[in-house]
């Protein structure tokens, strides 16, 4: 092993046992994210203790070529399942754990499987060889191998694009960022193998996704991936211009919860936070700042919003037809400016929802 080779694993294995211990301690992020973060260091870990074996063992005698190849096998077949488990990792677990067949995964265990097979059946064409000499050389296969990393990573990106575009407006573009800082470090290595700077740079993105997810967390709320409450008192403390904001109330909450199951009144809040950030999205940042209340902060003041309140209550009334005994929804609305009263802009939107109230059996007529 060179010194540079070593110096690169010592600083990989350090930084992950960094990872291992302050991903460990989090409370904020969910367990979901924190097992798949978890697993995907673990990967890495595996990966970077197999690469150190594979120098020890190469051109060693030949009776340590099985644990030579065994080493390589587990590196090659488990580099393109680093990208597919933290991909994993990126989104926000939400609703029920519900099991599903992952197609990249399903490929990943394809081509461990191929890998295997190949290096018994025709070891010069898989993707590395090990001669009588116990010398390692890549193989007339390596381009599968080549051609499976490149595809993951791909599946990575479309990953970072679809949170990327979700939060927006939560410095989304870092996401994109990262992701460029992975494949700078993947294709300098694929074309000159003797910079070796893939793990560090992978394990280095893990560190600015995961400071970035609990970052994120604190901003959101967890079961319906809205901002929370926190973050709208935020955003009206900088306020320096008018805007409107409208909230949407649950009718008849506390009655839900004395009528129906914890799982129940989850699905109820999910299914309405979902149709009102797909309705209010386009219109302004979308927030839920209660148990069932939920609100959206709008800058174009020339709208009509008792006309536009209107619109959402019948999509939302078309979009929730399917769900069984699903509640309706109140809104009202507020113009805010700055240094206004919190207590004072919610009165006038619980006004606003009484006048709604009244006009509602025009609306489901």
């Amino acid at each position: 092993m060179t010194p540079y080779f070593s110096t690169i694993t010592c600083i990989n294995i350090f930084s992950l046992v960094i990872l291992f211990v302050l991903v460990s301690g989090n409370s904020i992020i969910s367990t979901h994210q924190k097992n798949k973060f978890q697993t995907t260091g673990a990967i890495v870990f595996l990966i970077c203790i197999m690469e150190v074996l594979t120098m020890i063992f190469d051109n060693t005698p030949p009776k340590f070529k099985f644990f030579h190849i065994t080493s390589n096998y587990i590196g090659f077949s488990l580099t393109p399942a680093v990208y597919v488990s933290l991909s994993k990792a990126l989104f926000p677990h939400i609703g029920e754990k519900r099991f599903k067949i992952n197609p990249m995964a399903f490929l990943c265990v394809i081509y461990s499987l191929w890998l295997l097979i190949s290096l018994i059946a025709t070891p010069k064409y898989s993707v590395f060889y090990v001669d009588k000499e116990n010398h390692y050389s890549r193989a007339k296969g390596f381009f599968i191998y080549v051609a499976f990393y490149m595809l993951s990573l791909f599946y990575f990106l479309l990953t970072n694009i679809r949170l990327s575009v979700r939060f927006w407006k939560n410095n989304g573009i870092v996401l994109l960022l990262n992701f460029l800082l992975v494949f700078f470090g993947s294709a300098v290595q694929i074309l000159h193998p003797e910079i070796q700077i893939t793990w560090l740079t992978i394990i280095f993105s893990i560190l600015i996704y995961y400071i970035y997810h609990t970052t994120l967390y604190q901003q959101l709320d967890v079961q319906t991936c809205l901002l929370n409450y926190g973050s709208f008192q935020k955003w009206l403390c900088r306020q320096k211009k008018e805007h409107c904001i409208v909230v949407a109330e649950i009718d008849n909450f506390a009655k839900l919860k004395l009528n129906y199951s914890r799982k129940e009144i989850d699905r109820i809040i999910v299914t309405v936070s979902k149709i009102f950030n797909k309705f209010f999205k386009k219109y302004g940042q979308c927030y839920r700042i209660g148990s069932e209340e939920f609100l959206v902060t709008i800058s174009d003041m020339a709208l009509n919003f008792d006309e536009l309140n209107r619109k959402f209550f019948i999509e939302f009334i078309k979009e929730s037809f399917d769900f069984k005994e699903m509640p309706l929804v109140t809104l009202g609305y507020a113009k805010v400016s700055a240094n206004s009263d919190l207590d004072k802009i919610l009165s006038l939107t619980d006004l606003k929802k009484r006048e709604f109230i009244k006009k509602r059996p025009e609306y489901l007529s």
